[in-house]
């Protein structure tokens, strides 16, 4: 696993979510997981995925020069370390104020995410500090 390739201790997964998605006209570029001292991951792993799209997320290098469009596929995770930088693209699987197709038959992308991280004195009051409020979650205001 992932401890064990990177050489952690232990290693603990936390904030578990599911995002679902019909519609996205824009997502802003955000990191879940930074700061940690190469510690942690942001973990995607897709559910329910929508066929013969364009890509689906975003992910980009740390300097946000180099973006690379992905498609989630069933049975492959992405897991973005520190500063691992991302957005929703663009997308459009059902909009209701253009659609007379009845809800009930719209696509859906469906995602689980875990955040896991080697936790320890290195790393703690990041942790602490991102994810207890003190600074809000970088996706909250999307």
């Amino acid at each position: 696993g992932i401890g064990e390739r990177f050489g952690y201790d232990n290693i603990t997964c936390f904030h578990a979510s599911y995002m679902g998605m019909t519609h996205c006209d824009k997502a802003k570029p955000h990191s879940d997981i930074y700061a940690t001292n190469d510690k942690s991951w942001n973990i995607v792993f897709p559910l329910i995925t929508v066929e013969n799209t364009d890509p689906e997320l975003n992910i980009m290098a740390e300097d946000m020069n180099t973006v690379v469009g992905v498609h989630y596929l069933k049975d492959v995770a992405y897991a973005m370390g520190d500063f691992g930088f991302h957005q929703t693209r663009p997308s459009n699987y059902f909009d209701p104020a253009e659609s007379d197709e009845d809800e009930s038959a719209a696509q859906i992308r469906v995602v689980f995410g875990a955040y896991c991280s080697q936790i320890d004195e290195t790393n703690i009051a990041m942790l602490r500090h991102i994810y207890d409020g003190d600074d809000p979650a970088p996706f909250a205001d999307q």
